[in-house]
């Protein structure tokens, strides 16, 4: 088998940005050898000046290559036969090797090149169109345990202000009401925040819902005495700003909780799978980054003490495999929006390599489909 070196842009040469990088392009490579074809991982290098971070593999192809790039969900901007010498040489995100220099010849014809930052608030309104594309709220009621268990976990009080960021349909904010806590969510998509007032009218909950996105909370330092997001603030197209909204509008000594798909589980998986099809815009990073506890330590910054995180998995059922696929396709907006992307070809292959992803997922437990999907549930303190 030939070497071959990945470039990857890192978003201001980001520690744990690179760190995901590695570990998801690890884990797809081994995905890739399980099913026979031969891709390893060998070694990383992370040059941070150059926001560069480089994934060096071995395997029978330049097409495996890019194959377990994309079902990473990372986006590459070069991948070239392997030829490299490296000086200044540090500790790397998976602590091998990481060099302050580089070169590598033979740049293949599936390389692309950076141009220019990303257009975050280009990026932002697409996220907001393929959210706003589907029919989430068939999918959402897949994600109530989750929210449940956030607001259990953090201990959400009756004296409690509670702000839920990308609430949807108001899963945690409307857990929040029940508690009666004072109840704020927002979301950047109106459709699913009129389901969350139907939702909270249904109950004679008292919650306050705004059209506002992760990245611009519209409220004062220090408001809210915990804050939390499940399966929301991931999504945002910018990081780095959501997380430090999350801080910003957290009291001194108040509380944060974030419930996020891991990288390594079943929604991450799935995720790499529509990227193997179709490619994320330019800038996007992989929401799946918030299931890994140091990257949102990262996130948050100086701002918090205290970060803890625990994994939990949430059991789905469904009648078979072809019916998640289709359920996801149909309704789901990454899916469904990556769907509209393919032909009739491409649409069959990505629906078919979802429903091999979720037989491979099957507990086997009497009839109908049954899988668990992993989650991390990230807690710290405002200081």
């Amino acid at each position: 088998m030939a070497e071959y070196l990945v470039e990857l842009y890192v978003s201001q040469g980001d520690h744990a940005v690179a760190q995901h990088h590695v570990a998801v392009a690890e884990q797809a490579g081994a995905d890739l050898t399980r099913e026979g074809r031969a891709v390893r991982y060998l070694q990383s290098f992370f040059v941070p000046e150059d926001e560069t971070c480089f994934l060096l593999y071995e395997a029978d192809s330049v097409d495996l290559v890019t194959e377990a790039v994309g079902r990473a969900g990372l986006r590459l901007e070069h991948v070239s036969a392997a030829t490299t010498s490296v000086a200044g040489a540090q500790e790397s995100p998976d602590g091998t090797t990481k060099g302050t220099s580089m070169t590598s010849t033979t740049t293949s014809s599936t390389s692309t090149t950076r141009t220019s930052t990303p257009d975050l608030t280009e990026l932002r309104d697409k996220q907001q169109k393929v959210w706003s594309s589907g029919d989430y709220n068939k999918i959402a009621a897949l994600t109530v345990p989750v929210s449940e268990h956030l607001v259990d976990h953090v201990g959400v009080s009756p004296t409690d202000r509670v702000l839920d960021v990308a609430t949807g349909t108001g899963h945690v904010a409307l857990a929040a009401a029940r508690r009666s806590a004072e109840s704020v969510g927002i979301d950047y998509v109106p459709e699913l925040l009129e389901i969350a007032r139907r939702r909270a009218e249904a109950e004679d909950l008292v919650v306050e819902l705004a059209e506002a996105d992760a990245e611009h909370l519209p409220y004062d330092n220090a408001s809210f005495d915990v804050v939390l997001s499940a399966i929301g603030v991931m999504f945002a197209a910018d990081h780095d700003a959501a997380g430090r909204e999350l801080v910003r509008v957290t009291r001194p000594g108040g509380r944060i909780g974030i419930a996020s798909w891991t990288p390594e589980g079943f929604v991450g998986g799935m995720l790499r799978t529509v990227g193997a099809h179709v490619s994320p815009p330019p800038g996007a990073q992989p929401a799946t980054r918030w299931g890994t506890e140091e990257v949102v330590a990262g996130l948050l910054g100086d701002g918090v003490a205290d970060v803890r995180s625990e994994t939990a998995k949430v059991t789905q059922r469904f009648t078979d495999a072809g019916a998640f696929a289709d359920l996801f396709l149909t309704y789901y907006g990454p899916t469904f929006a990556a769907a509209g992307r393919l032909d009739d070809q491409g649409r069959a292959a990505l629906r078919a390599d979802l429903i091999a992803l979720a037989e491979s997922h099957d507990r086997g437990e009497g009839d109908g489909l049954v899988c668990d999907w992993e989650y991390r549930i990230v807690t710290a303190t405002r200081r």
